[in-house]
């Protein structure tokens, strides 16, 4: 824990020690704070020396989709990547157990503490591997026979997405915009804050 610098406030929500990312890196640890998204891996630097290293990548810099953050799960041969869309670099994460699922609900955690939606977080996979292979198993084959899947939308037909915001840097008063409750960093001043 000591090893992911973590920040005052900041708090694991997740954590995963057996993923991979898109290069063959093994990952020591996947971790998602409510900030940021922490890769730790061990790297040789020599013959006989290793140092660990750590990669915080921040939820706010998540790039956007229509008010989204984009964390989404995409398959390529038989693999399910959890792909991670910064403005700079798009990060690829496979896990070797259990990979749709897994993916599915890293990315679902991921957009959910990037708009400050801690709560509806689920940490852990709530069934056994085998069973819940069995269960997407029988989803993917009675949503291809019956069209099943699509969320409902409210009452009045559209979709329920967090608000945007703007308001005025507390640092330097430039206007700054974000999705309500998320914490964002003013381009002008550097100052990090929660609209």
């Amino acid at each position: 824990m000591d090893d992911y610098n973590l920040e005052p406030g900041e708090f694991v929500i997740m954590q995963e020690a057996s993923a991979k990312l898109d290069d063959d890196t093994t990952l020591d640890d996947l971790v998602l704070t409510n900030q940021n998204l922490v890769l730790v891996t061990t790297m040789s630097q020599g013959l006989l020396r290793r140092s660990k290293f750590v990669k915080r990548c921040p939820l706010s810099r998540i790039r956007g989709s229509q008010e989204e953050p984009q964390a989404l799960v995409t398959k390529y041969r038989e693999s399910y990547y959890l792909q991670v869309v910064y403005p700079d670099e798009t990060i690829s994460v496979t896990f070797p157990s259990n990979t749709k699922r897994s993916a599915e609900r890293w990315a679902e955690a991921i957009r959910n503490a990037a708009v400050g939606n801690l709560s509806s977080i689920q940490p852990e996979d709530t069934l056994p591997p085998e069973i819940a292979d069995f269960v997407d198993g029988a989803k993917g084959a009675f949503g291809a026979i019956f069209g099943g899947g699509k969320k409902p939308a409210d009452k009045n037909g559209a979709s329920q997405r967090p608000s945007s915001v703007t308001k005025r840097c507390m640092g330097c008063h430039a206007p700054i915009t974000g999705r309500a409750g998320s914490t964002v960093i003013c381009p002008y001043c550097d100052t990090k804050q929660t609209i």
